[in-house]
């Protein structure tokens, strides 16, 4: 005996239900991680900034070795008007204020400048203005430390030794693969 039922209808594709609780559920989970990918992206510039700081620190032990002359790593301007400049020259004698990098004082001259721009997170603090590499074994003559920070709390620490060696090491919130500052 053969039983026959209707036509069977194959049944393709995604209910109108069923799209639209994907949709929300995806929505959820781009909603959830967007502030991370923020967050991380801020991390990313910290990092590279830091990295081209102790890069810049660097230099100026070199060339104050190659030039055979003190060169002198300054910092200038606060919040969004930040910058730093490699100098030789007289102590303070040049500056990267207002915008533009000069030297007031005869007999110097910039090696490098450096400017946070407008809008970027990181803030840049010292506790001393001007670090001085002598040309003898690349010394400097006032240790200090520079801070990179964000307003969420992460920061990382360029301190500069008696010898003019810098090591990086974060303060406050932690730093993916870099020591505590001690």
């Amino acid at each position: 005996m053969e039983c026959r039922h209707g036509p069977r209808h194959a049944r393709r594709g995604v209910t109108y239900i069923e799209a639209c609780l994907a949709l929300g559920v995806s929505s959820l989970l781009l909603a959830l991680a967007l502030p991370s990918l923020g967050q991380l992206r801020q991390q990313m510039q910290l990092r590279a900034r830091a990295e081209q700081l102790a890069s810049d620190l660097r230099l100026a032990r070199a060339e104050a070795v190659r030039l055979a002359e003190p060169v002198h790593f300054r910092i200038s301007g606060k919040g969004s008007e930040a910058c730093y400049l490699l100098h030789r020259g007289p102590l303070n004698g040049c500056d990267c204020a207002a915008g533009a990098a000069r030297c007031t004082q005869p007999g110097g001259a910039i090696l490098k400048t450096e400017w946070l721009p407008p809008g970027q997170p990181v803030r840049i603090t010292s506790n001393a203005e001007t670090l001085t590499f002598q040309f003898s074994q690349g010394l400097v003559t006032q240790t200090g430390s520079v801070d990179l920070r964000l307003s969420s709390g992460e920061a990382i620490r360029q301190v500069v030794a008696i010898t003019g060696r810098v090591r990086s090491c974060y303060i406050g919130r932690a730093v993916v693969n870099m020591p505590r500052c001690a």
